[in-house]
């Protein structure tokens, strides 16, 4: 039992499975069919034993009154008992033996007497008559003279009984091939008992024991065919056991040979979805996940080089404004410090570095606080045309000494907005803060504002130079700056911008060609509390 439960392997756990099944179940049905078999028999045979008791307890009633005659009761014994396969004893009222067929070897033995050939008739000769011609064993022999009626033929009949018949042999008085065969004697269990004339007061009793040897020799083959049947049942079972086994645990296997190299960092593995329903669902999973983790990484990665860029772009243009400190300070340390409009110069060149530097660490810090959801966004319900107002007078002097024309599209009825003034206002600014750098003397810059049912759209428009198609992709990314850029910038505000939009759950799209301008919309819910939170 210990090895039973040591077996760790489906396919061993199924095909001791069908295995142990299969020999139960004919083991069981075997020993319900054995059973009752014998039982069946058992009681077949007393009900058969019990009817010839009777019968021959009617006719021994003709052999015992009004004297009981011992030799027809001999010959009513042993012709019975040959006929009935059974021991035959009769009694009389107080249970002495008149008589007894004998032991039961499985067999009968009678004498047969039938005419002899037809030969020259001789004096004094008696004819037998042709109904008398079977004579039961008894004290007296055939071959002694004048035993029995003259001019008969001899002849000894054996009966040899099993469970599927009875076989004769017929041999001279002289003896046979067989006649030294032993018998065996049969154990009797069972007995059967009939009262001779009145149950109330018999006169004697006939009483038949038989054995129950043909009944187990067939229960015997029966029990063969069962043994025989439950092998070839396990064999059977064996067979489809391992078939079954390997049907299941091949997709198995298969997954665990996919789930050891997905382990192993190879996610671009898929378990295959075959089998049963239960392992087409589980490989199905594996694989889900595996493109989940897949995805995972991928994003890791990317943020991973974000990160590294960002680094890098930081360092870039942290360093410029440093480098240029670094020389104006060295300078005034310097011949330069001699000079009131060289110094004057270089203090000025260095508040505008410093006030760079301002920027892009204020910048850089907003942003990351941006998008690690850090900065908490103060909500409240104010006027979309202020807020475009406030943003627009902020760069009306910048642009009128460019030489820009700033024009306003303010229809009646916009009405207000749900959002965080000051990050609006942050990012128009950071918008028509390109816009100026951007346009040439000359040009225009519009700023608009419309309602669109549940949501509001504000936009920058510029006559500027227009972006190259190659840019567009990436010009919302930090650090980012065109090809044909040629006004400073730190390449984060438009970073921002798109970071604001998206925390008050809008967004913000552009449009532009190069050689027509710009025009960047900033679209936005008019619920973009509800939205964002």
């Amino acid at each position: 039992m210990r090895k039973l439960w040591r077996i760790r392997s489906i396919r061993g756990w199924l095909i001791g499975s069908y295995l142990l099944l299969s020999v139960v179940a004919v083991g069981i049905t075997g020993v319900l069919t054995v059973s009752l078999l014998r039982a069946y028999g058992i009681r077949q045979e007393e009900a058969v034993l019990r009817a010839n008791a009777e019968a021959v307890a009617r006719q021994a009633r003709a052999f015992m009154e009004p004297a009981p005659w011992p030799e027809g009761l001999t010959r009513l014994a042993y012709a019975t008992a040959f006929l009935g396969n059974a021991r035959v004893r009769i009694l009389d009222a107080r249970g002495q033996v008149l008589a007894d067929s004998g032991p039961l070897t499985g067999g009968g033995r009678v004498l047969w007497a039938a005419p002899a050939p037809p030969t020259a008739p001789s004096a004094g000769s008696i004819e037998a008559p042709p109904w008398v011609s079977l004579y039961l064993p008894g004290p007296e022999s055939p071959s002694e003279p004048g035993w029995g009626p003259r001019g008969l033929r001899w002849m000894r009949i054996r009966q040899f009984r099993s469970p599927w018949g009875s076989r004769f042999h017929f041999e001279s008085p002289a003896g046979s091939p067989e006649a030294g065969e032993e018998a065996t004697e049969f154990v009797l269990p069972l007995t059967a008992r009939a009262p001779i004339g009145d149950p109330q007061a018999p006169i004697g009793y006939v009483e038949l024991q038989a054995g129950v040897e043909p009944s187990l020799e067939v229960i015997a083959a029966t029990t063969r065919a069962f043994t025989l049947a439950g092998l070839g049942a396990a064999l059977l079972a064996g067979l489809l056991g391992l078939g079954v086994s390997e049907a299941l645990s091949r997709p198995i296997r298969q997954l665990a040979r996919a789930a050891v190299q997905m382990g192993e960092g190879n996610l671009q593995v898929r378990a295959p979805e075959a089998g049963p329903v239960e392992l087409q669902h589980l490989a199905a999973e594996l694989n889900r996940m595996a493109e989940r983790l897949q995805a995972s990484f991928n994003a890791l990665a990317r943020e991973r080089d974000a990160l590294r860029h960002f680094i890098a772009d930081a360092s870039h243009q942290l360093r410029t404004p440093l480098t240029a400190l670094r020389t104006f300070l060295e300078l005034l340390q310097g011949p330069a410090a001699e000079d009131p409009e060289a110094r004057v110069a270089f203090l000025t060149e260095s508040q505008a570095q410093v006030d760079r530097l301002t920027w892009i660490t204020q910048n850089l810090l907003d942003l990351s606080r941006l998008e690690g959801g850090l900065i908490q966004l103060e909500w409240a319900e104010h006027p979309l045309a202020d807020i475009v107002r406030s943003a627009v007078s902020m760069f009306r002097e910048a642009a009128a000494r460019k030489g820009l024309t700033v024009e306003l599209e303010l229809p009646e009825g916009l009405g207000e907005i749900l959002c965080d003034r000051w990050r609006i206002e942050m990012a128009l600014s950071n918008l028509l803060d390109n816009a100026v750098k951007f346009t040439p003397a000359g040009g225009r810059i519009v700023v608009g504002a419309r309602r669109e049912e549940s949501r509001v759209r504000i936009w920058v428009e510029d006559t500027g130079p227009g972006i190259d198609p190659e840019d567009l992709p990436h010009i919302f990314e930090r650090f980012y700056r065109g090809r044909n850029a040629t006004a400073a910038g730190s390449g984060l505000g438009l970073a921002i911008v798109r970071w604001i939009a998206e925390a008050h759950g809008g967004q913000v799209e552009v449009h532009s060609q190069p050689g027509q301008g710009s025009r960047f919309e900033l679209i936005l819910p008019l619920q973009s509390g509800e939205l964002s939170s």
